[in-house]
């Protein structure tokens, strides 16, 4: 019998392939990505002012380096809610729109810090460690966020002496919000999901009818913005510097442009706006004396601006409740009339409370006399808000909740409800 000769094989392996099922993945833990976050935030943030305050003082013969640096930090304090002192006045009117940029850029940070903490990691023994819950992650990252945020933000209040107990608040805010919205939008969490049906349509139908009133408040101010132009232009190219001014005075617009549509759905909910020194002006009446040069108030109307044909832009308030209301028909098809009135009647004074929250959020001191107040009326908006947007919430939820009866009379019937 003839012997055989088994020839060795040859097995080539790619020793660099990864196999599935253990990808690679960032070594570092979850704290590292939410404690280094807050400040990679701020320094973006910073940077960009910076450097527009820094085009400023190239184009400035009067302007120092070290100033406009220092103005970039207030401007950081001012988005945070802490008041600063800018060319010897006071400000403490809040830039809403680089307060809402901060957040954004927050999201992903504790997105991914949230994904990192809820991964499961292996022992040495081989064995997965105990994960903790959704909820209890999102408050890990959440609150490792925001306390890292609100230090960062207090350094630089104390090194440019400005450190206040707002603007400690305002950075704890924004800090949480942050922390919160990206923690559970990594996780796919929903805090209401264990909520009863009814009660978890309330937050929808109150953003449905915040989002109608954000719409209102932006078309009304573009309807004064075209009105005014000339005088806007006027007002800008009196204040000089050519187009390099022109381009700062349009980011400094934009990052305000969530105060003026603030101020705007306060007007057109019937509360009006102040420019301080006991300034109002409403749907009825305008009263606000002399005005420094800052293009967009150029868009201010005059005295003889006041109407009674301004009313129906109450309109916006009350389709922004009826907006509440089918939110809620849509969601509770077949519920009885009562119900959906009910609910849509707490859902429209839900969002009333809110816009009144946000407009107080928006309104500050723009100077020490003239200028003390600036902004929404909030005392006047806390009758107003609620009240148009809560009763016309509720009759519609009314009127939908018997139109959808009609439609599922069975359901309605059967169900109870």
């Amino acid at each position: 019998m003839a012997r055989t000769s088994a020839k060795p094989r040859t097995v080539a392996m790619d020793v660099h392939r990864v196999p599935r099922g253990h990808q690679r993945q960032w070594s570092w833990p979850w704290y590292v990505t939410a404690g280094f976050g807050p400040i990679a935030v701020l320094l973006a943030m910073w940077l960009v002012l910076g450097g527009l305050a820094a085009i400023g003082w190239l184009t400035s013969p009067d302007a120092t380096l070290p100033g406009a640096l220092a103005l970039a930090s207030k401007m950081l304090l001012l988005a945070n809610g802490a008041p600063v002192e800018i060319g010897g006045l006071p400000v403490g009117i809040a830039p809403l729109g680089l307060s809402t940029l901060l957040i954004l850029l927050s999201l992903p940070i504790t997105s991914f810090a949230a994904r990192q903490a809820a991964g499961s990691r292996v022992g040495a023994s081989g064995t997965d460690r105990l994960r903790p819950g959704r909820e209890v992650v999102v408050w890990r990252v959440a609150g490792l966020f925001a306390a890292v945020y609100a230090v960062g933000m207090s350094v630089i209040a104390a090194v440019n002496q400005t450190l206040s107990f707002s603007g400690v608040a305002g950075s704890l805010a924004i800090g949480i919000v942050a922390g919160l919205l990206g923690a559970a939008r990594g996780l796919g969490y929903d805090p209401t999901a264990a909520w009863p049906e009814s009660l978890r349509v309330v937050p929808r139908a109150a953003g449905a009818a915040l989002l109608a009133l954000l719409a209102g408040g932006a078309v009304l101010l573009t309807v004064a913005l075209l009105a005014s132009r000339d005088q806007i232009s006027v007002i800008a190219e009196g204040l000089g510097g050519g187009p390099t001014a022109t381009f700062l005075l349009i980011a400094l617009h934009l990052a305000y442009l969530p105060n003026f549509i603030l101020v705007c759905i306060s007007w057109l909910l019937g509360a009006g706006f102040t420019l301080g020194d006991g300034s109002v002006v409403t749907m009825l009446t305008s009263d606000v004396g002399l005005l420094p040069a800052i293009p967009i108030l150029g868009a201010v109307p005059g005295p003889d601006f006041g109407s009674p044909a301004n009313y129906w832009w109450f309109g916006v308030g009350i389709v922004s409740g009826a907006v509440a209301a089918l939110v809620v028909a849509l969601t509770l098809p077949g519920s009885r009339f009562d119900r959906t009135a009910l609910i849509g009647g707490g859902s429209g004074l839900l969002a009333g409370g809110l816009v009144v929250v946000a407009c107080a959020l928006g309104s500050g001191s723009l100077g020490l006399e003239r200028l003390a107040l600036v902004g929404a009326r909030v005392t006047a908006l806390v009758m107003f808000a609620p009240t148009i947007l809560g009763l016309s919430g509720m009759a519609f939820g009314l009127l939908f909740g018997l139109l959808m009866r009609r439609r599922h009379p069975v359901e309605a019937v059967g169900l109870g409800q």
